[in-house]
């Protein structure tokens, strides 16, 4: 956790003023956390990795459990995007 110093992150901060958190907890009682977020304004990135390497995400268990962390976000006022590491 903690803040993202990134390029992209740069650019966030410089035209929003707002600052990106990697590996940012959301959910009062889970433990999931998003690649990356913009806390104030409830915005979340993930990078779904696994898709290109075969990682959890290509599984069925996997993306069942990405699904239910994407509606609970939703459900707790996040907007999630997801994107791919290319």
């Amino acid at each position: 956790m903690g803040t993202d110093y990134s390029p992209l992150s740069e650019a966030v901060l410089r035209y929003t003023g707002l600052r990106v958190e990697r590996e940012f907890p959301f959910h009062p009682t889970r433990e999931w956390r998003f690649d990356f977020a913009i806390p104030q304004a409830h915005v979340a990135i993930e990078v779904e990795g696994g898709l290109w390497n075969g990682g959890r995400h290509f599984r069925p268990e996997g993306w069942k459990r990405d699904t239910e962390k994407y509606n609970e976000a939703a459900a707790c006022g996040w907007l999630v995007i997801r994107t791919t590491p290319a």
